[in-house]
């Protein structure tokens, strides 16, 4: 009785364990997707706010003119959302230019020199640049890690080799620096991680096919010519040295 208790003891901990995994996972992934969402339309609502009341003696103009005088305030708003994503997109084009890179720089400048918010503001911004940036240069290639747990295997990008301290700290004479993105929005969230170059993967895929398995969750995985099926499991053992147990079928399957 004893011996068999001790390993459904095991087991019970490690699916408890797993779930809690799963559960997290998936509480860092609603954030990183809410919290992002609720932040722009924050910022948004300042903005539309600010332009409307800028535009607010309009509104007057038009109820003491008796032209639209029932809707003065909703002609207003439009008015203060256009001129919004007006002054969006004149930034965006803008900052394409030379001259407007050169504004957006000072103006970063300036609120990187900003207490508190300065570090935060940095740290977006270099994240956006990440991903924002079509030449992908940031990352220099995409690896394969066991990661979050033995025999499940994550997608990550090599960003840099792991600086002496780190590798002195852990013990180990070389190591790999790699973000590991959350799916759906890498902008957000992700795991910055050092790996032994022994246990890190090479992939066959570019920086942008692994960006888009991440932001596509997996349904496209490589490039046209793989179609959308994904990793196959011949692939996935090539890449891991290890055999990878076929998927079973669902009860009730002919």
């Amino acid at each position: 009785m004893l011996g068999g208790s001790r390993p459904d003891g095991e087991r019970m901990q490690r699916a408890s364990e797993s779930a809690y995994d799963r559960v997290r996972e998936a509480a860092l992934t609603g954030v990183t997707v809410v919290v992002p969402l609720l932040v722009t339309l924050y910022v948004l609502s300042i903005a539309v706010g600010v332009v409307d009341d800028l535009l607010d003696p309009l509104a007057q103009l038009l109820a003491s003119t008796n032209v639209a005088p029932n809707a003065s305030e909703v002609i207003v708003d439009l008015v203060g959302v256009l001129v919004v994503v007006a002054l969006t997109l004149l930034v965006g084009f803008a900052a394409s230019f030379r001259s407007g890179e050169r504004v957006l720089a000072y103006f970063d400048a300036v609120l990187e020199r900003i207490p508190g918010v300065g570090a935060v503001y940095k740290s977006f911004r270099q994240m956006s640049d990440v991903m924002v940036e079509s030449d992908a240069d940031n990352f220099q290639s995409v690896k394969l890690v066991e990661f979050p747990h033995q025999d499940a295997y994550t997608l990550g990008f090599l960003t840099t080799e792991t600086p002496a301290a780190v590798e002195d700290a852990a013990g180990h004479e070389r190591m790999l620096t790699l973000f590991l993105p959350l799916a759906p929005n890498p902008v957000m969230g992700g795991h910055l991680t050092h790996v032994p170059e022994d246990r890190v993967m090479d992939v066959d895929m570019t920086v942008e096919e692994g960006m888009r398995a991440v932001v596509t969750m997996g349904v496209a995985v490589s490039s046209e010519d793989s179609g959308t099926d994904g990793l196959s499991r011949e692939r996935l053992e090539r890449l891991t040295g290890e055999d990878v147990a076929p998927p079973q079928a669902s009860e009730g399957a002919e």
